[in-house]
């Protein structure tokens, strides 16, 4: 029985290790969008690199909120970059939700 507390510890450090990156991510992408916002970071291609990372956790409720505070603050600048990630982001998440849901009910 030791052998399987062992390896549920070392499962458990991972999970916790996994959210704390993600927290860590959380704060960095926050401070990244507020500089968006505040007009320090202008340049369409970096803005595009911070929108790649945010739907890296598209799924997260946090990181979520923090992309649509994101698009608003830029979609009459770049509407047609706003649209193609708003796209991308339903084809990823929203998709899979649905047939997810299908699934649970079956």
């Amino acid at each position: 029985m030791g052998d399987y507390e062992d390896v549920f510890r070392k499962i458990v450090s991972a999970v916790e290790g996994i959210e704390s990156l993600r927290r860590t991510a959380f704060r960095q992408y926050s401070l990244l969008v507020e500089a968006v916002i505040n007009n320090q970071i202008t340049d369409q291609q970096e803005i595009q690199q911070i929108i790649d990372g945010l739907s890296d956790f598209g799924d997260q409720e946090e990181f979520l909120e923090l992309s649509k505070k994101l698009y608003r603050h830029i979609y009459y600048a770049y509407p047609e970059m706003v649209g193609k990630y708003a796209a991308l982001f339903r084809a990823m998440f929203m998709n899979n939700a649905a047939s997810g849901e299908e699934n649970s009910d079956t």
